[in-house]
């Protein structure tokens, strides 16, 4: 379990394709110093298991279904990704509860610079509508954010300086696909 604040920003090393395996090199001095193998870690907000540490360098194996509903898929040498450590009993909770588990790859539709942050405008396919609140929570790129406008295709939220700043969001743009995780408290069943 997570809770959506990014603990460092990585560069992957490495994403190598083996068979329907992604084997993923992610180099964070920060998590190499804090991890060990086995630990869980968000990977874009994907909870993935570290198997193997070395020098700076982290890496992680993602299979077949986790590929198919994320944007690790597309993930290359030189890319940017947000990392997180798993949630320990007695940390802080600053976020939110997440669990890792991506409901779905939505689109940036706008990317909005307002005077004091900016505005993410992303796609909302109907049959995720009722997961979604205004002010509720929701992960994206395994960043704790709140939804502050919802509209009949889409959801929009704000972004700070500070998180623009310390997390892979400076880097995306219109167009863009991102791991999104709902509030899995208004997940029904």
């Amino acid at each position: 379990m997570f809770t959506g604040i990014v603990t460092d920003v990585g560069l992957v090393d490495e994403a190598r394709r083996c068979g329907n395996l992604l084997l993923l090199k992610i180099s964070s001095k920060k998590l190499a110093a804090e991890c060990e193998i086995s630990d869980s870690v968000s990977v874009n907000g994907v909870c993935l298991t570290m198997v193997k540490k070395e020098r700076d360098c982290i890496s992680f194996e993602a299979i077949a279904s986790t590929l198919k509903d994320t944007n690790l898929k597309k993930l290359k040498k030189g890319d940017y990704i947000n990392l997180e450590t798993a949630l320990k009993v007695g940390d802080k909770l600053g976020g939110h509860f997440v669990l890792g588990h991506i409901d779905c790859e939505l689109k940036i539709l706008k990317v909005i610079p307002r005077s004091q942050f900016w505005e993410l405008t992303i796609d909302l396919p109907s049959r995720f509508r009722k997961y979604i609140i205004e002010n509720g929570s929701i992960a994206v790129e395994g960043i704790s954010l709140t939804v502050k406008k919802i509209t009949s295709r889409s959801f929009s939220v704000n972004i700070i300086p500070f998180t623009y700043n310390n997390t892979t969001l400076r880097y995306k743009k219109v167009g863009s696909s991102l791991n999104v995780e709902f509030d899995h408290l208004l997940k029904k069943k």
